[in-house]
């Protein structure tokens, strides 16, 4: 998706979601019209949808299985497909409280769970509906206390903060693999080879790492993570469609089932699989692993490819801010200084003096993005309210109401940026002298 012609509103907001590719559309059609049926029938109509089903389950466990891995080697039952991350993350959570019972405190018959203080909210509230400080006997059970491990100023997690806030009541860790709002990427793989020595339970949300960092042993047998959370719309299918990865035998199969019915997603999922959007984001999971040629003849897989012209992209919006507001504003990156520990796609940028929500409403038909979060409420308005991802981070007040977070693309071009830049620019220009001249 490409928005560099004049009057065409240039698309900055990729880790809100992303285009449809051209290959997953066709790739969903058949399953569309002819391959109707019912992969639950035994009859000639469900055959088919049956095994393109089951494809698309392998197609996702490559991208999070060790790079010798193999479709001799899979267990597709370790894919469970939902409709949506959120529903991902609270399956996740339920599964691990359910299976961890007999870890509940002997005098208080309390869990308790690890997390971070800049999980996405489909963590964050669903374990506060848990929590026996936020709803005392009312809420969902079983009750748990949360720890929140705080993250540093460059919004990355200590993987000795987390081990050390392990207590043996400990039901779950869940640390996000990269954030949505200012890229930064957590120790994931770390975490959960320690959480594997120690038997506890853990779960990562990679709604935003799919696609833009190598992800491959992630679900390692042996020093992998337990459950790993999927969302198709963030990297070229539909939305609407997920999965949970659920390592085999981590948890107690008689507490797994999240809808009753007809026994579908081995029986954790109930009701009539979406085949067409299952197989969309079955083909999305290939299309990043595919070979690409490269001009000096040597192979790239696509999404080491789309993060090498990411950052290329991404790199240039920041200078270009950078250098169009010199002797205007200051500009701040927000998040990991070093490119290793942030997405390639991602720029979290403070713009002190300027208020990101009424900047939007001046530019949001001709640039779209976001002010901190698309899954938080914008503000930064006169209540100075703004990210508690930034709050969490501890950036300065100033460049905090100022933030907008712009994520670019695969199809993102330098047209694209330099138009979008010069229009902020010329917009926080105008905000500056309009302030000046009272």
């Amino acid at each position: 998706m490409s928005a560099a012609a004049p009057n065409k509103c240039i698309y900055l907001d990729y880790n809100g979601t992303t285009p449809i590719h051209p290959s997953v559309i066709n790739a969903m059609m058949p399953y569309l019209t002819h391959h109707f049926g019912n992969p639950s029938s035994s009859h000639f109509y469900g055959h088919e949808p049956k095994r393109a089903v089951h494809q698309a389950r392998l197609s996702l466990l490559k991208l999070i299985q060790p790079r010798d891995y193999t479709d001799a080697d899979a267990d597709s039952s370790c894919i469970v497909f939902t409709g949506c991350g959120t529903e991902s993350n609270n399956l996740a959570i339920r599964l691990a409280l359910l299976s961890s019972m007999h870890k509940a405190n002997a005098q208080t018959g309390l869990l308790h769970v690890v997390t971070t203080n800049i999980e996405h909210p489909a963590i964050s509230q669903c374990l506060a509906s848990y929590s026996l400080e936020n709803n005392n006997n009312g809420g969902m059970t079983p009750k748990i206390t949360v720890t929140h491990v705080p993250v540093n100023k460059e919004g990355i997690v200590s993987t000795q903060d987390v081990l050390d806030a392990i207590q043996p009541n400990t039901a779950l860790v869940t640390v996000m693999t990269a954030n949505n709002e200012v890229g930064s990427i957590q120790p994931v793989f770390e975490i959960a080879a320690a959480c594997r020595e120690r038997n506890v339970l853990f779960h990562t949300d990679a709604a935003q790492a799919v696609g833009k960092i190598d992800l491959r042993g992630l679900a390692h047998e042996d020093v992998g993570a337990d459950m790993i959370t999927m969302v198709g719309h963030k990297f070229g299918a539909p939305k609407g469609i997920a999965a949970l990865y659920i390592r085999k035998q981590c948890v107690r199969e008689d507490d797994s089932v999240l809808l009753m019915g007809g026994g579908q997603e081995g029986g954790r999922r109930g009701g009539t699989e979406n085949v067409p959007y299952i197989v969309g984001i079955g083909r999305a999971s290939e299309l990043l692993l595919e070979q690409q040629a490269l001009e000096d003849d040597s192979k790239l897989e696509v999404w080491q490819c789309n993060a090498r012209r990411m950052e290329q992209m991404r790199d240039r919006l920041l200078k270009n801010l950078t250098c169009g507001l010199e002797n205007h504003t200051v500009v701040r990156a927000n998040g990991p200084s070093c490119a290793t520990n942030r997405l390639p796609n991602t720029l979290s940028v403070g713009l002190r003096g300027i208020q990101s929500g009424m900047l939007l409403s001046r530019i949001g038909n001709v640039v779209a993005c976001g002010a901190g979060s698309a899954c938080h409420s914008s503000s930064s308005s006169s209540g100075c309210s703004y990210s508690s991802i930034l709050k969490a981070m501890e950036v300065p007040p100033e460049y905090a109401v100022g933030t907008l977070r712009l994520s670019v693309g695969p199809d993102t071009t330098s047209e694209d940026i330099d138009r979008a830049a010069s229009i902020i620019v010329e917009e926080v220009r105008r905000h500056k002298r309009f302030k000046d001249s009272y």
